[in-house]
Protein backbone atom coordinates (compact mmCIF):
# COMPACT_ATOMS: atom_id res chain seq x y z
CA UNK A 1 0.00 0.00 0.00
CA UNK A 2 1.24 3.41 -1.04
CA UNK A 3 2.67 5.27 1.56
CA UNK A 4 0.06 7.65 3.42
CA UNK A 5 -2.27 5.85 2.77
CA UNK A 6 -5.33 5.82 5.94
CA UNK A 7 -7.47 3.60 6.98
CA UNK A 8 -9.79 6.45 8.16
CA UNK A 9 -10.85 7.38 4.83
CA UNK A 10 -12.17 5.24 1.51
CA UNK A 11 -9.63 4.47 -0.45
CA UNK A 12 -11.12 5.63 -3.23
CA UNK A 13 -11.11 8.90 -1.49
CA UNK A 14 -7.79 8.80 -0.47
CA UNK A 15 -6.46 8.01 -4.32
CA UNK A 16 -9.05 10.74 -5.37
CA UNK A 17 -7.21 13.09 -3.08
CA UNK A 18 -3.87 12.38 -4.34
CA UNK A 19 -4.27 12.30 -7.88
CA UNK A 20 -6.48 15.81 -7.17
CA UNK A 21 -3.39 17.22 -5.79
CA UNK A 22 -0.52 16.01 -8.35
CA UNK A 23 -3.38 17.63 -10.96
CA UNK A 24 -3.70 20.88 -9.04
CA UNK A 25 0.17 21.18 -8.23
CA UNK A 26 1.66 20.43 -11.98
CA UNK A 27 2.98 17.24 -11.38
CA UNK A 28 0.36 15.54 -13.75
CA UNK A 29 0.41 17.87 -16.85
CA UNK A 30 -2.99 19.46 -18.86
CA UNK A 31 -3.23 16.77 -21.59
CA UNK A 32 -1.12 14.15 -20.15
CA UNK A 33 -2.65 10.52 -21.18
CA UNK A 34 -3.76 9.26 -17.61
CA UNK A 35 -2.61 5.03 -17.17
CA UNK A 36 -5.02 3.38 -15.01
CA UNK A 37 -2.81 0.17 -14.89
CA UNK A 38 0.31 2.66 -13.94
CA UNK A 39 -1.86 3.82 -11.82
CA UNK A 40 -3.20 0.67 -9.59
CA UNK A 41 0.55 -0.57 -9.64
CA UNK A 42 1.96 2.56 -8.62
CA UNK A 43 -0.30 3.32 -5.68
CA UNK A 44 -0.64 -0.99 -5.14
CA UNK A 45 -4.18 -0.69 -5.39
CA UNK A 46 -7.32 -2.58 -7.21
CA UNK A 47 -9.03 -1.15 -9.72
CA UNK A 48 -12.19 -0.54 -8.51
CA UNK A 49 -11.63 2.24 -6.02
CA UNK A 50 -8.99 3.54 -8.61
CA UNK A 51 -11.58 3.58 -11.23
CA UNK A 52 -13.84 5.52 -8.49
CA UNK A 53 -11.88 8.03 -7.65
CA UNK A 54 -10.53 8.56 -11.30
CA UNK A 55 -14.47 9.03 -12.00
CA UNK A 56 -14.81 11.65 -9.12
CA UNK A 57 -12.32 13.50 -10.81
CA UNK A 58 -14.40 13.35 -14.64
CA UNK A 59 -17.32 14.70 -12.82
CA UNK A 60 -15.24 17.65 -11.48
CA UNK A 61 -13.99 18.10 -14.56
CA UNK A 62 -10.24 17.51 -14.26
CA UNK A 63 -10.22 14.56 -16.21
CA UNK A 64 -11.54 14.53 -19.75
CA UNK A 65 -12.42 10.78 -22.15
CA UNK A 66 -11.84 10.55 -25.56
CA UNK A 67 -11.58 7.49 -28.01
CA UNK A 68 -8.09 7.66 -26.89
CA UNK A 69 -8.53 6.83 -23.00
CA UNK A 70 -8.33 9.16 -19.75
CA UNK A 71 -6.34 12.31 -19.79
CA UNK A 72 -5.85 15.66 -17.80
CA UNK A 73 -7.98 18.40 -18.94
CA UNK A 74 -6.00 21.03 -21.00
CA UNK A 75 -6.42 24.75 -20.71
CA UNK A 76 -8.48 25.76 -23.16
CA UNK A 77 -9.09 29.80 -23.78
CA UNK A 78 -12.72 29.22 -25.22
CA UNK A 79 -13.87 27.12 -22.51
CA UNK A 80 -12.18 29.19 -19.96
CA UNK A 81 -13.93 32.38 -21.19
CA UNK A 82 -17.42 30.34 -21.85
CA UNK A 83 -17.44 29.41 -18.16
CA UNK A 84 -16.52 32.63 -16.92
CA UNK A 85 -19.33 34.40 -18.73
CA UNK A 86 -21.77 31.99 -16.76
CA UNK A 87 -20.34 32.57 -13.77
CA UNK A 88 -20.73 36.25 -14.13
CA UNK A 89 -24.49 35.99 -15.05
CA UNK A 90 -25.30 33.94 -11.82
CA UNK A 91 -23.07 34.70 -9.27
CA UNK A 92 -23.62 38.30 -8.44
CA UNK A 93 -27.05 37.42 -8.67
CA UNK A 94 -26.93 34.69 -6.17
CA UNK A 95 -25.27 36.97 -3.61
CA UNK A 96 -27.92 39.54 -4.01
CA UNK A 97 -30.51 36.50 -2.43
CA UNK A 98 -27.19 35.91 -0.14
CA UNK A 99 -27.38 39.35 1.30
CA UNK A 100 -30.67 38.97 2.34
CA UNK A 101 -30.36 35.79 4.11
CA UNK A 102 -26.51 35.25 5.75
CA UNK A 103 -26.52 35.79 9.35
CA UNK A 104 -23.58 37.69 11.20
CA UNK A 105 -22.65 34.15 12.60
CA UNK A 106 -22.02 33.19 9.14
CA UNK A 107 -20.21 36.31 8.24
CA UNK A 108 -18.03 35.46 11.36
CA UNK A 109 -17.18 32.48 10.13
CA UNK A 110 -16.05 33.85 6.85
CA UNK A 111 -13.88 36.40 7.66
CA UNK A 112 -11.75 33.53 9.80
CA UNK A 113 -11.78 31.85 6.13
CA UNK A 114 -10.26 34.87 4.58
CA UNK A 115 -7.87 35.11 7.88
CA UNK A 116 -6.45 31.36 7.12
CA UNK A 117 -6.48 31.98 3.00
CA UNK A 118 -4.26 35.29 3.83
CA UNK A 119 -2.03 32.95 6.28
CA UNK A 120 -1.74 30.77 3.40
CA UNK A 121 -0.68 33.46 1.09
CA UNK A 122 2.26 34.78 3.40
CA UNK A 123 3.60 31.14 4.18
CA UNK A 124 3.52 30.77 -0.31
CA UNK A 125 1.48 27.30 -0.25
CA UNK A 126 -0.75 28.17 -3.21
CA UNK A 127 -2.93 24.91 -2.79
CA UNK A 128 -3.95 25.80 0.31
CA UNK A 129 -4.66 29.03 -0.61
CA UNK A 130 -6.73 27.25 -3.09
CA UNK A 131 -8.53 25.54 -0.41
CA UNK A 132 -9.59 28.63 1.65
CA UNK A 133 -10.81 30.60 -1.66
CA UNK A 134 -12.90 27.80 -2.40
CA UNK A 135 -14.00 27.57 1.26
CA UNK A 136 -15.07 31.16 1.27
CA UNK A 137 -17.17 31.12 -1.76
CA UNK A 138 -18.60 27.95 -0.39
CA UNK A 139 -19.45 29.20 2.72
CA UNK A 140 -20.83 32.60 1.02
CA UNK A 141 -23.59 29.99 -1.14
CA UNK A 142 -24.44 28.04 1.68
CA UNK A 143 -26.44 31.12 2.89
CA UNK A 144 -28.17 31.48 -0.42
CA UNK A 145 -31.86 30.29 -0.11
CA UNK A 146 -32.24 29.26 -3.90
CA UNK A 147 -29.96 25.73 -3.75
CA UNK A 148 -31.10 25.09 -7.72
CA UNK A 149 -28.91 28.05 -8.57
CA UNK A 150 -26.30 27.04 -6.13
CA UNK A 151 -26.46 24.00 -7.71
CA UNK A 152 -25.52 24.82 -11.17
CA UNK A 153 -23.00 27.83 -10.24
CA UNK A 154 -20.85 24.89 -7.80
CA UNK A 155 -20.79 23.00 -11.45
CA UNK A 156 -19.38 25.52 -13.16
CA UNK A 157 -16.52 26.41 -10.25
CA UNK A 158 -16.15 22.89 -10.51
CA UNK A 159 -14.87 23.09 -13.92
CA UNK A 160 -12.79 26.09 -13.51
CA UNK A 161 -11.22 24.15 -11.35
CA UNK A 162 -7.16 23.85 -12.82
CA UNK A 163 -7.43 27.15 -14.23
CA UNK A 164 -7.52 28.77 -10.13
CA UNK A 165 -5.67 26.35 -9.29
CA UNK A 166 -2.86 28.04 -12.17
CA UNK A 167 -3.76 31.49 -11.46
CA UNK A 168 -3.04 30.97 -7.89
CA UNK A 169 0.75 30.22 -9.07
CA UNK A 170 1.32 34.03 -9.58
CA UNK A 171 1.41 35.95 -5.84
CA UNK A 172 0.34 39.04 -7.28
CA UNK A 173 -2.37 37.58 -8.17
CA UNK A 174 -3.21 36.42 -5.14
CA UNK A 175 -2.69 40.09 -3.31
CA UNK A 176 -5.57 41.07 -5.66
CA UNK A 177 -7.94 37.90 -5.07
CA UNK A 178 -7.34 38.33 -1.35
CA UNK A 179 -8.17 41.78 -1.72
CA UNK A 180 -11.43 41.39 -3.73
CA UNK A 181 -12.69 39.03 -1.48
CA UNK A 182 -12.11 41.39 1.57
CA UNK A 183 -14.08 44.21 -0.65
CA UNK A 184 -17.15 41.35 -1.09
CA UNK A 185 -16.89 40.59 3.06
CA UNK A 186 -17.12 44.59 3.95
CA UNK A 187 -20.06 45.08 1.47
CA UNK A 188 -22.03 41.79 2.78
CA UNK A 189 -21.29 43.13 6.86
CA UNK A 190 -22.08 46.61 5.75
CA UNK A 191 -25.13 44.85 3.99
CA UNK A 192 -24.93 47.46 0.96
CA UNK A 193 -26.84 45.93 -1.94
CA UNK A 194 -25.33 47.92 -4.55
CA UNK A 195 -22.05 47.66 -3.41
CA UNK A 196 -22.06 43.48 -2.62
CA UNK A 197 -22.99 43.14 -6.56
CA UNK A 198 -19.89 45.48 -8.11
CA UNK A 199 -17.23 43.64 -5.82
CA UNK A 200 -18.82 40.35 -6.65
CA UNK A 201 -18.83 41.15 -10.86
CA UNK A 202 -15.71 43.17 -10.31
CA UNK A 203 -13.59 40.25 -8.88
CA UNK A 204 -15.10 37.64 -11.43
CA UNK A 205 -14.14 39.77 -14.13
CA UNK A 206 -11.15 40.37 -12.86
CA UNK A 207 -10.47 36.86 -12.35
CA UNK A 208 -11.64 36.49 -15.92
CA UNK A 209 -8.76 39.09 -16.93
CA UNK A 210 -6.59 36.87 -14.92
CA UNK A 211 -6.78 33.31 -16.52
CA UNK A 212 -7.23 34.71 -20.01
CA UNK A 213 -3.49 36.57 -19.41
CA UNK A 214 -2.76 33.04 -17.87
CA UNK A 215 -3.47 31.07 -20.67
CA UNK A 216 -1.82 33.19 -23.42
CA UNK A 217 1.65 33.14 -21.88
Amino acid sequence: MVQGLKFTQPLYQQIYDIIKKSILSGQLKPGEKVNVSHLAEKYNISRTPLREALRQLQIEGLLVQDQLGLSIVKLDETDFKDLYETRIMLEPQIMGLVLKAITEEQLNCIEEILERAEDAFLEGNHLLLLEWNAKFHDRLLDASPNRRAVHLLKQVRSFLLLYRANILKNNEHNREILKEHSQILHALKARDEIAVYQSAENHLRNDLERGMNMICE
